[in-house]
Protein backbone atom coordinates (compact mmCIF):
# COMPACT_ATOMS: atom_id res chain seq x y z
CA UNK A 1 0.00 0.00 0.00
CA UNK A 2 1.20 3.77 -1.32
CA UNK A 3 2.10 6.05 1.45
CA UNK A 4 -0.50 8.50 -0.15
CA UNK A 5 -3.22 5.40 0.54
CA UNK A 6 -2.26 4.98 3.95
CA UNK A 7 -2.35 8.21 4.94
CA UNK A 8 -6.22 8.21 3.09
CA UNK A 9 -7.17 5.43 5.35
CA UNK A 10 -6.55 6.78 8.68
CA UNK A 11 -8.36 9.88 7.77
CA UNK A 12 -11.54 7.89 7.08
CA UNK A 13 -10.81 5.30 8.88
CA UNK A 14 -9.82 1.19 8.15
CA UNK A 15 -12.55 -0.08 7.94
CA UNK A 16 -12.61 1.17 3.65
CA UNK A 17 -9.23 -0.03 3.16
CA UNK A 18 -7.31 -3.14 1.86
CA UNK A 19 -4.51 -3.88 2.11
CA UNK A 20 -4.17 -4.25 -1.48
CA UNK A 21 -3.82 -1.74 -3.97
CA UNK A 22 -6.81 -2.35 -5.55
CA UNK A 23 -10.00 0.18 -5.08
CA UNK A 24 -11.63 -0.20 -1.86
CA UNK A 25 -15.24 -1.63 -2.04
CA UNK A 26 -17.94 0.95 -0.88
CA UNK A 27 -19.71 0.06 1.83
CA UNK A 28 -23.04 -1.87 1.35
CA UNK A 29 -21.98 -2.74 -1.87
CA UNK A 30 -22.96 -6.09 -3.55
CA UNK A 31 -20.08 -7.89 -4.12
CA UNK A 32 -19.99 -10.94 -6.76
CA UNK A 33 -18.92 -14.19 -5.83
CA UNK A 34 -15.77 -15.64 -8.01
CA UNK A 35 -16.95 -19.41 -9.81
CA UNK A 36 -16.14 -21.88 -7.42
CA UNK A 37 -13.00 -23.73 -8.74
CA UNK A 38 -13.86 -27.48 -9.94
CA UNK A 39 -13.30 -30.06 -6.91
CA UNK A 40 -11.96 -32.64 -9.52
CA UNK A 41 -9.31 -31.85 -11.98
CA UNK A 42 -10.52 -32.91 -15.66
CA UNK A 43 -9.28 -36.12 -16.68
CA UNK A 44 -5.84 -36.35 -18.75
CA UNK A 45 -5.68 -37.92 -22.16
CA UNK A 46 -4.63 -41.50 -22.01
CA UNK A 47 -0.92 -42.15 -23.06
CA UNK A 48 -0.71 -44.61 -25.75
CA UNK A 49 1.39 -47.82 -24.35
CA UNK A 50 4.83 -47.80 -25.86
CA UNK A 51 4.62 -51.69 -27.28
CA UNK A 52 8.06 -53.54 -27.98
CA UNK A 53 7.14 -53.10 -31.69
CA UNK A 54 6.58 -49.20 -31.47
CA UNK A 55 9.79 -48.83 -29.57
CA UNK A 56 11.49 -50.61 -32.22
CA UNK A 57 10.64 -48.65 -35.02
CA UNK A 58 11.20 -45.73 -33.17
CA UNK A 59 15.01 -46.85 -32.32
CA UNK A 60 15.44 -47.86 -36.39
CA UNK A 61 14.18 -44.10 -37.62
CA UNK A 62 16.44 -42.80 -35.25
CA UNK A 63 19.61 -45.21 -36.09
CA UNK A 64 18.46 -44.21 -39.85
CA UNK A 65 18.77 -40.36 -38.87
CA UNK A 66 22.08 -41.30 -37.55
CA UNK A 67 23.26 -43.09 -40.21
CA UNK A 68 22.37 -40.37 -43.03
CA UNK A 69 24.06 -37.46 -40.79
CA UNK A 70 27.72 -39.67 -41.22
CA UNK A 71 29.87 -38.68 -43.94
CA UNK A 72 29.47 -41.11 -46.40
CA UNK A 73 32.68 -43.29 -47.59
CA UNK A 74 35.16 -42.51 -49.99
CA UNK A 75 36.01 -45.46 -52.01
CA UNK A 76 39.62 -45.29 -52.81
CA UNK A 77 40.30 -47.22 -56.24
CA UNK A 78 42.88 -50.00 -55.53
CA UNK A 79 46.39 -49.98 -57.74
CA UNK A 80 46.10 -52.57 -60.36
CA UNK A 81 48.95 -55.27 -58.90
CA UNK A 82 48.09 -55.00 -55.15
CA UNK A 83 46.43 -58.66 -54.15
CA UNK A 84 42.69 -58.25 -53.18
CA UNK A 85 42.38 -61.87 -52.38
CA UNK A 86 43.99 -65.06 -51.72
CA UNK A 87 43.99 -66.03 -55.14
CA UNK A 88 45.99 -62.73 -56.12
CA UNK A 89 48.97 -63.57 -53.71
CA UNK A 90 49.20 -67.32 -54.96
CA UNK A 91 49.38 -65.73 -58.96
CA UNK A 92 52.11 -63.31 -57.58
CA UNK A 93 54.04 -66.24 -56.15
CA UNK A 94 53.84 -68.42 -59.18
CA UNK A 95 54.90 -65.51 -61.31
CA UNK A 96 57.79 -64.86 -58.99
CA UNK A 97 58.96 -68.75 -58.65
CA UNK A 98 58.57 -68.98 -62.87
CA UNK A 99 61.18 -65.63 -63.06
CA UNK A 100 58.68 -63.46 -63.70
CA UNK A 101 57.53 -61.26 -61.11
CA UNK A 102 54.93 -58.61 -61.65
CA UNK A 103 55.53 -55.09 -61.45
CA UNK A 104 52.30 -53.58 -61.82
CA UNK A 105 51.86 -50.52 -59.56
CA UNK A 106 50.92 -51.52 -55.92
CA UNK A 107 52.33 -55.16 -56.42
CA UNK A 108 54.82 -56.25 -53.94
CA UNK A 109 58.46 -55.46 -55.01
CA UNK A 110 60.26 -59.18 -55.56
CA UNK A 111 63.50 -59.22 -56.43
CA UNK A 112 65.36 -62.22 -58.09
CA UNK A 113 68.66 -62.66 -56.46
CA UNK A 114 69.66 -65.69 -58.09
CA UNK A 115 68.28 -69.29 -59.04
CA UNK A 116 67.13 -70.26 -55.50
CA UNK A 117 66.93 -66.44 -53.32
CA UNK A 118 64.58 -63.47 -53.56
CA UNK A 119 63.95 -59.98 -52.13
CA UNK A 120 59.89 -59.41 -51.07
CA UNK A 121 60.95 -56.02 -50.20
CA UNK A 122 63.16 -56.58 -46.89
CA UNK A 123 62.22 -60.27 -46.49
CA UNK A 124 64.49 -62.49 -47.47
CA UNK A 125 63.38 -65.74 -49.30
CA UNK A 126 65.92 -68.63 -49.26
CA UNK A 127 64.07 -71.53 -51.40
CA UNK A 128 67.24 -73.76 -51.31
CA UNK A 129 67.55 -73.38 -47.31
CA UNK A 130 63.49 -73.41 -47.17
CA UNK A 131 63.39 -70.22 -44.83
CA UNK A 132 62.56 -66.65 -44.51
CA UNK A 133 64.65 -63.80 -43.07
CA UNK A 134 63.03 -60.79 -41.78
CA UNK A 135 64.92 -58.01 -39.76
CA UNK A 136 63.94 -56.97 -36.95
CA UNK A 137 64.78 -55.32 -33.18
CA UNK A 138 64.05 -56.22 -29.96
CA UNK A 139 61.11 -54.23 -28.83
CA UNK A 140 60.11 -55.58 -24.80
CA UNK A 141 62.93 -56.01 -22.21
CA UNK A 142 59.66 -56.99 -20.15
CA UNK A 143 56.05 -57.67 -19.46
CA UNK A 144 53.21 -60.09 -20.70
CA UNK A 145 52.70 -61.03 -24.05
CA UNK A 146 50.10 -61.62 -27.15
CA UNK A 147 52.38 -61.69 -30.10
CA UNK A 148 56.32 -62.98 -30.51
CA UNK A 149 56.20 -60.42 -33.38
CA UNK A 150 54.41 -57.42 -34.76
CA UNK A 151 54.83 -54.74 -37.66
CA UNK A 152 55.72 -51.20 -37.30
CA UNK A 153 52.55 -49.12 -35.30
CA UNK A 154 51.43 -52.61 -34.23
CA UNK A 155 50.51 -53.49 -30.70
CA UNK A 156 54.07 -53.02 -29.79
CA UNK A 157 52.88 -53.23 -25.89
CA UNK A 158 52.45 -56.79 -25.75
CA UNK A 159 55.10 -57.81 -28.73
CA UNK A 160 58.61 -59.01 -27.77
CA UNK A 161 59.93 -58.54 -31.29
CA UNK A 162 58.93 -55.15 -34.27
CA UNK A 163 60.08 -56.56 -37.25
CA UNK A 164 60.65 -54.31 -40.38
CA UNK A 165 58.25 -54.95 -43.69
CA UNK A 166 55.22 -56.24 -44.10
CA UNK A 167 53.43 -59.29 -43.34
CA UNK A 168 51.93 -59.98 -46.51
CA UNK A 169 54.86 -60.45 -48.25
CA UNK A 170 56.06 -62.81 -45.12
CA UNK A 171 52.49 -64.16 -46.56
CA UNK A 172 53.83 -64.34 -49.85
CA UNK A 173 57.32 -65.71 -48.87
CA UNK A 174 55.68 -68.65 -47.61
CA UNK A 175 54.08 -69.32 -50.38
CA UNK A 176 57.10 -69.31 -52.56
CA UNK A 177 58.61 -71.71 -49.86
CA UNK A 178 55.58 -73.99 -50.80
CA UNK A 179 54.27 -74.22 -47.02
CA UNK A 180 50.41 -74.93 -46.72
CA UNK A 181 47.94 -72.73 -44.46
CA UNK A 182 46.25 -74.40 -41.38
CA UNK A 183 42.70 -74.34 -41.39
CA UNK A 184 40.87 -73.60 -38.06
CA UNK A 185 37.11 -73.65 -37.03
CA UNK A 186 36.41 -70.61 -34.87
CA UNK A 187 32.93 -71.58 -34.28
CA UNK A 188 33.16 -72.18 -30.65
CA UNK A 189 34.50 -69.21 -28.99
CA UNK A 190 34.09 -70.90 -25.91
CA UNK A 191 37.57 -72.77 -26.08
CA UNK A 192 40.64 -72.81 -28.29
CA UNK A 193 39.63 -73.01 -32.28
CA UNK A 194 40.27 -76.71 -33.54
CA UNK A 195 42.19 -77.56 -36.28
CA UNK A 196 40.00 -78.46 -39.27
CA UNK A 197 42.97 -78.97 -41.79
CA UNK A 198 46.57 -79.15 -41.13
CA UNK A 199 49.20 -77.00 -42.58
CA UNK A 200 52.84 -76.94 -43.16
CA UNK A 201 55.28 -76.50 -39.61
CA UNK A 202 57.43 -74.15 -38.60
CA UNK A 203 60.52 -73.48 -36.78
CA UNK A 204 61.94 -69.59 -36.00
CA UNK A 205 65.32 -68.91 -35.00
CA UNK A 206 66.72 -65.68 -34.09
CA UNK A 207 70.39 -64.01 -34.71
CA UNK A 208 72.12 -60.95 -32.99
CA UNK A 209 75.16 -59.67 -31.99
CA UNK A 210 76.36 -59.85 -28.45
CA UNK A 211 76.58 -57.27 -26.77
CA UNK A 212 80.19 -57.83 -24.62
CA UNK A 213 81.56 -60.26 -27.48
CA UNK A 214 80.36 -58.63 -30.41
CA UNK A 215 80.01 -62.43 -31.84
CA UNK A 216 76.68 -63.56 -33.35
CA UNK A 217 74.21 -65.55 -31.84
CA UNK A 218 71.89 -67.66 -32.99
CA UNK A 219 68.72 -69.15 -30.74
CA UNK A 220 65.18 -70.55 -30.95
CA UNK A 221 62.68 -67.82 -31.13
CA UNK A 222 61.33 -69.15 -27.78
CA UNK A 223 64.60 -68.19 -26.01
CA UNK A 224 63.33 -64.71 -25.45
CA UNK A 225 59.79 -66.22 -24.18
CA UNK A 226 59.25 -67.02 -20.22
CA UNK A 227 56.72 -69.66 -19.92
CA UNK A 228 54.22 -68.58 -16.97
CA UNK A 229 53.13 -71.99 -15.92
CA UNK A 230 56.26 -73.81 -16.76
CA UNK A 231 58.48 -70.88 -14.94
CA UNK A 232 60.91 -71.13 -18.13
CA UNK A 233 61.73 -70.93 -21.36
CA UNK A 234 59.11 -72.88 -23.09
CA UNK A 235 59.82 -75.73 -25.34
CA UNK A 236 60.09 -75.46 -28.98
CA UNK A 237 56.58 -73.98 -30.01
CA UNK A 238 54.37 -75.44 -32.84
CA UNK A 239 54.28 -72.94 -35.02
CA UNK A 240 52.14 -73.18 -38.14
CA UNK A 241 51.08 -70.77 -41.65
CA UNK A 242 47.82 -69.28 -40.48
CA UNK A 243 47.68 -66.80 -43.03
CA UNK A 244 45.22 -63.34 -42.57
CA UNK A 245 42.78 -62.68 -43.94
CA UNK A 246 41.46 -59.91 -46.41
CA UNK A 247 38.83 -57.02 -45.80
CA UNK A 248 37.52 -54.42 -48.28
CA UNK A 249 40.39 -55.59 -50.33
CA UNK A 250 43.07 -55.07 -48.00
CA UNK A 251 45.75 -57.79 -46.64
CA UNK A 252 43.63 -58.05 -43.28
CA UNK A 253 47.59 -58.53 -40.95
CA UNK A 254 49.21 -55.60 -43.19
CA UNK A 255 46.41 -53.14 -41.54
CA UNK A 256 46.11 -54.09 -37.89
CA UNK A 257 50.37 -55.32 -38.13
CA UNK A 258 49.88 -58.36 -36.07
CA UNK A 259 52.49 -61.28 -37.29
CA UNK A 260 53.07 -63.78 -35.24
CA UNK A 261 50.80 -64.38 -32.20
CA UNK A 262 51.09 -66.22 -29.01
CA UNK A 263 47.19 -66.37 -28.76
CA UNK A 264 44.14 -67.31 -31.00
CA UNK A 265 44.52 -64.88 -33.66
CA UNK A 266 43.06 -64.74 -37.20
CA UNK A 267 44.52 -61.56 -38.18
CA UNK A 268 48.13 -62.99 -37.38
CA UNK A 269 50.09 -64.69 -40.29
CA UNK A 270 51.73 -67.08 -38.13
CA UNK A 271 50.50 -68.58 -35.10
CA UNK A 272 51.45 -71.30 -32.50
CA UNK A 273 48.98 -74.52 -32.25
CA UNK A 274 49.46 -74.72 -28.62
CA UNK A 275 47.73 -72.84 -26.55
CA UNK A 276 48.93 -71.95 -23.23
CA UNK A 277 46.24 -69.59 -22.66
CA UNK A 278 45.96 -65.43 -22.47
CA UNK A 279 48.14 -64.06 -19.72
CA UNK A 280 45.50 -61.11 -19.10
CA UNK A 281 43.29 -63.77 -17.58
CA UNK A 282 45.60 -65.52 -15.05
CA UNK A 283 48.79 -65.56 -13.20
CA UNK A 284 49.52 -69.11 -14.74
CA UNK A 285 48.53 -68.45 -18.43
CA UNK A 286 50.68 -67.39 -21.33
CA UNK A 287 54.15 -66.19 -22.48
CA UNK A 288 55.88 -62.98 -21.13
CA UNK A 289 59.41 -61.57 -21.94
CA UNK A 290 62.16 -63.43 -20.61
CA UNK A 291 64.36 -60.98 -18.88
CA UNK A 292 67.01 -62.95 -17.95
CA UNK A 293 68.06 -63.84 -21.40
CA UNK A 294 67.15 -60.99 -23.55
CA UNK A 295 69.60 -58.36 -24.95
CA UNK A 296 69.17 -54.17 -24.52
CA UNK A 297 66.11 -52.85 -26.39
CA UNK A 298 66.27 -52.06 -29.66
CA UNK A 299 68.76 -54.56 -30.51
CA UNK A 300 68.81 -55.06 -34.13
CA UNK A 301 68.13 -58.80 -34.71
CA UNK A 302 67.34 -61.37 -37.89
CA UNK A 303 64.12 -63.81 -37.51
CA UNK A 304 64.23 -66.83 -39.10
CA UNK A 305 61.39 -68.80 -40.38
CA UNK A 306 62.53 -72.42 -41.35
CA UNK A 307 60.58 -74.82 -42.89
CA UNK A 308 60.11 -78.14 -41.15
CA UNK A 309 59.76 -81.41 -42.91
CA UNK A 310 62.93 -83.55 -44.74
CA UNK A 311 64.45 -81.07 -46.51
CA UNK A 312 64.46 -83.66 -49.62
CA UNK A 313 60.54 -81.86 -51.26
CA UNK A 314 61.31 -78.78 -53.75
CA UNK A 315 59.20 -76.34 -52.47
Amino acid sequence: MSARRLALCLAIGLGGCSTSDQPPVPPGAATRAAPAAPTTAAPALAAAPITKEVSTRFQRRQEARRQAALPRPVEIPRPEGEPKGPEDLQKLSDAAAGGQPVDKPGAPPIERLDENRLRIGKILVDRGARKLEVPAKLNMTEGILEYYAVASNGKLHESVLEIEGEPSHIHLGLILLGVEQIKYDYGDFRGPPKVVQPGGRLAMWVRFADQKSGKQKRVRAEELLFNRAAKGPPKPLPWAFTGSNFWNNRYGADMDRSTIALIPDQVAVIGTTDDAGNPYRGDGLGFEVNTKFVPPKGTSMVLEIEVLGDGKTPP
